[in-house]
């Protein structure tokens, strides 16, 4: 089967509570996959022309060096076993925002910047473009120069490989398809001089040790994608800071803080019986718990796109203008947030818009299946959600969700004693 588009985000690969930092999660998906997308001929591969990694990949916050070549390896060995790929493409997130900022350092000698809506070429058929800017991102996702991964680009010579920040935009059947990670009207983005200011209100520099969040700029009083971007970027590299060669940082303890007491690790979402690919063109087939709604009767049900609609796409609109890319029908695709879900949405100025979140592969606690969502289009150009159901998935016996929540739930207690002693600083009478 020939699939024009395959995008997925929020793998988190290194991190112990992202289901595909597990071999026998890699392993499920690539069944999925063949099952879904493959044929009865066991030696006809998926054949996938755009494969969009929508960003938080690699998560290069929360997790070493060496747990993110290991992962993000094997993680790509399993997708080129699964299928044959014409072109990646990779959009950063917030957790790995660092890598698009050292590229962008090495190869345009500036700390921030934007691509066009094609995004950099850094592989043209199996040869690196600039492989001065580009040795730390060939290396996390092909084990440049000598992995295996690699070698197998270089026989084929034919993968094309795209870096692209903060979106990645492209025309199918008379839609413009925009996909960008979500970084850029995150709450917390959005609202920097509040994150910092309760930072140093509750002087979490000296309860997490020496931590340096910088407010960044003024969202408000952008006038366009880049300024936005130059906004966001000192935040978003201080707030979510490559770890480097340690397992995690001080912001992975923060992070968890303030999902603690966002609630966010309270959800529970139903374990799905079994895997299933839903369509936008017939909603009704979709249960609420399996896809969440985005809008409702032409308006924005989620908190995340609320922001969108006031931070982000104004200048979106005026990029892809900008760029001969502004059309009717309009497709967006971001992650993020973690919950997955579609929606649609039509503009005063006649856009209609198709929205899809593709949601996580990070369990936060052993009641919640996460939203493992991939979007698809397929040869006709219909659009689907592919969710993806770990249900009897085991690793010698114990559930994988079970493990996988294990890490969360420990860490969670760990943030738990950091809220009691924030909670006695609190001035209460």
């Amino acid at each position: 089967m020939q699939l024009k588009i395959l995008a997925i985000s929020d793998t988190h690969l290194g991190e112990e509570t992202s289901l595909l930092s597990f071999p026998h999660g890699r392993q499920h998906l690539w069944r999925t996959l063949r099952t879904q997308f493959g044929s009865d001929n066991a030696e006809e591969r998926i054949e996938i022309e755009e494969l969009i990694l929508l960003g938080d990949i690699p998560d290069r916050t929360l997790s070493s060096t060496s747990q993110i070549i290991t992962h993000t390896n094997a993680f790509i060995q399993m997708l080129g076993s699964a299928a044959t790929i014409k072109k990646g493409v990779y959009i950063p997130g917030n957790h790995d925002h660092t890598l698009w900022t050292r590229y962008c350092r090495r190869r345009y000698g500036q700390a921030s910047g934007i691509t066009g809506p094609a995004g950099d070429l850094i592989v043209e058929r199996g040869v690196p473009c600039d492989e001065q800017s580009s040795l730390e991102l060939l290396s996390i996702f092909f084990g440049y120069p000598a992995g295996s991964s690699w070698r197998a680009i270089q026989r084929q010579a034919q993968f094309d490989f795209v870096l692209a920040n903060p979106v990645y935009a492209t025309t199918l059947q008379g839609c413009t398809y925009v996909f960008t990670h979500g970084t850029h009207f995150r709450q917390d983005v959005t609202s920097p001089v509040w994150m910092k200011r309760i930072a140093d209100y509750l002087e979490l520099d000296e309860v997490l040790g020496r931590l340096e969040i910088e407010s960044g700029g003024d969202v408000t009083r952008v006038q366009n994608l880049a300024e936005l971007e130059a906004a966001v970027t000192p935040f978003v590299d201080s707030l979510w800071p490559s770890s480097k060669n340690n397992p995690t940082s001080r912001s992975d303890q923060l992070w968890y803080l303030l999902s603690t007491l966002s609630g966010k690790f309270g959800r529970k979402r139903p374990i799905p019986a079994q895997t299933r690919l839903f369509s936008l063109s017939h909603p009704q087939q979709a249960p609420v718990s399996r896809i969440r709604r985005l809008t409702t009767r032409n308006r924005l049900q989620d908190d995340s796109l609320k922001r969108w609609q006031i931070y982000f796409l104004p200048h979106l609109l005026s990029y892809l203008e900008e760029h001969h890319l502004l059309q009717e029908r309009i497709t967006f695709v971001y992650g993020d947030t973690h919950d997955g879900g579609w929606g649609t949405l039509i503009q005063a100025s006649g856009q209609h818009i198709r929205l899809y979140n593709c949601g996580g592969w990070v369990v936060h606690n052993a009641h919640d299946h996460p939203a493992c969502h991939l979007f698809v289009v397929d040869e006709q150009g219909e659009e689907y959600l592919l969710d993806v159901s770990f249900r009897g998935v085991e690793v010698e016996g114990e559930s994988l969700l079970e493990l996988a929540a294990r890490d969360a739930e420990n860490r969670q207690r760990a943030t738990s004693r950091i809220m009691r002693f924030l909670l006695k600083l609190l001035p209460f009478d």
